[in-house]
């Protein structure tokens, strides 16, 4: 992805950064304003490690979750209509229980001609706010009715969602680390393989193995796709979760994302768009997840997610996957 970049700073001044931005760019609603804010140190305990050991997923996630909660926190208290100066409307998109909005995909600049319906060619709009490089970045996506981004994973990276409004199906998918896959299976089996319905079994993935594209994994698909409405907030791991793809609804959706740390193809931080590959259905299941493979398929022609400005958040700058 391309994204204009703020300077280099330190991990303790990009902290510090951050939560001026997200006072600045996220107001909380009035009526909680007795909540905890996120503090300097919490964002500090979030980016130190990930600049001293590499990445975050050499952290353990029940690690990663208790340091990011307070950042949760601050998205669950997040005022939408503030934010983006929504219009309220008696129907329309869902900002909270009760409460609707108009919606803004219209208003975004420069404005973009797209096809209407589930079946039009897919266009989704970005305002971007902030980012720091290896560090973070805050954006918002703004999806037409009907909008659509593709599967796509976040390598080595958390990323925070909360839907400012609307609402969009999601599935999701967590990537298996390596060494848990029968994928890594190493020649010392070689001998058992011709001796048992184990060895058949992995002559079968060996086989499946050969014939895909360099760059398969293997994942692990929920066996449901949820439904997500404003206010969720929802919180992506290195491994949990981390292939998802989005479908708005009928009346469209906004979601602020904040990446920990952005996209960056020079440091193997690269955005890939898979399709999915059934296992065979010998292959172990956990429960409420089906295995399979996942595919890069390079961006589908059919998407599009192209930067913009609306009133005083994001830039002219083109942006696209």
């Amino acid at each position: 992805m391309e994204v204009e970049n703020d300077v280099d700073v330190s991990p303790a001044e990009s902290a510090m950064n951050l939560e001026r931005h997200t006072k600045e760019f996220i107001p909380v609603s009035p009526s909680l304003d007795h909540q905890q804010p996120v503090h300097c140190d919490a964002w500090a305990q979030i980016l130190s490690p990930l600049v001293k050991n590499g990445g975050l997923a050499n952290i353990p996630q029940t690690t990663l979750r208790q340091n990011l909660q307070p950042v949760v926190s601050a998205l669950e208290r997040l005022d939408a209509e503030l934010l983006l100066d929504l219009q309220p409307a008696e129907s329309g998109p869902r900002v909270r229980e009760g409460r609707c909005c108009k919606p803004i995909y219209n208003k975004v600049e420069p404005t973009i001609a797209m096809g209407d319906g589930p079946d039009a060619p897919s266009c989704v709009r970005y305002l971007h706010i902030s980012e720091v490089p290896d560090q973070y970045s805050i954006g918002i996506f703004v999806f037409a009715p009907y909008a659509r981004i593709p599967l796509h994973d976040h390598p080595d990276m958390c990323v925070l969602s909360r839907v400012l409004y609307g609402d969009l199906q999601r599935l999701s998918l967590d990537l298996v680390r390596e060494e848990d896959t029968p994928m890594s299976i190493d020649d010392s089996t070689e001998p058992n393989r011709n001796n048992s319905w184990l060895g058949g079994w992995l002559n079968s993935v060996d086989s499946l193995k050969r014939k895909l594209p360099e760059g398969s994994k293997h994942a692990l698909r929920k066996d449901h796709i949820d439904h997500l409405r404003a206010p969720a907030v929802t919180v992506l791991y290195p491994y949990e979760g981390n292939l998802h793809e989005f479908v708005a609804g009928p009346d469209g959706a906004a979601v602020l994302d904040v990446l920990l740390p952005p996209y960056d193809n020079t440091q193997n931080r690269d955005c890939t768009f898979y399709e999915i590959h059934d296992m065979p259905s010998t292959w172990p299941k956990p429960a409420g997840k089906e295995p399979c493979f996942i595919v890069p398929t390079g961006q589908p022609e059919s998407f599009h997610c192209i930067s913009g400005r609306y009133k005083d958040i994001g830039e002219a700058d083109d942006y696209d996957f």
